[in-house]
């Protein structure tokens, strides 16, 4: 069988995207209803879209301006262990931490005072 050419959609044309419209309605109407901005997308860019898309649209750009830091790619964690033998050396220590402190609020405390003095 023969392949069908691929044909690729403008993404950046509100026009045949769905979701870049909601979110060209969404910047215009900030405190609008899923109702309100599902109508204003019908009325300005032709698209029938239902109002949990609307609202999945808005989660994800919450979701991306929390404020969290985000880790990139290729990056190292911040811990200092990076192989499972440094993974089993730690938690030995952990184990003798607790049986040297008794408890875990004995060890936590320990180590809440050790790190504030570092």
């Amino acid at each position: 069988m023969v392949k069908k050419a691929a044909t690729r959609s403008d993404r950046s044309d509100p026009k045949k995207n769905k979701s870049l419209a909601i979110r060209n309605v969404l910047q215009k109407m900030p405190g609008g209803k899923a109702t309100e901005i599902a109508a204003a997308v019908k009325k300005d860019y032709g698209h029938k879209v239902s109002q949990n898309m609307v609202y999945m649209i808005k989660t994800k750009t919450n979701m991306i301006a929390d404020g969290r830091p985000r880790r990139t790619k290729g990056t190292k964690s911040d811990s200092p262990i990076t192989s499972a033998a440094m993974w089993i050396d730690a938690i030995k220590i952990g184990r003798q931490l607790l049986k040297a402190t008794g408890s875990v609020a004995n060890a936590t405390a320990l180590l809440k005072a050790v790190d504030g003095a570092a």
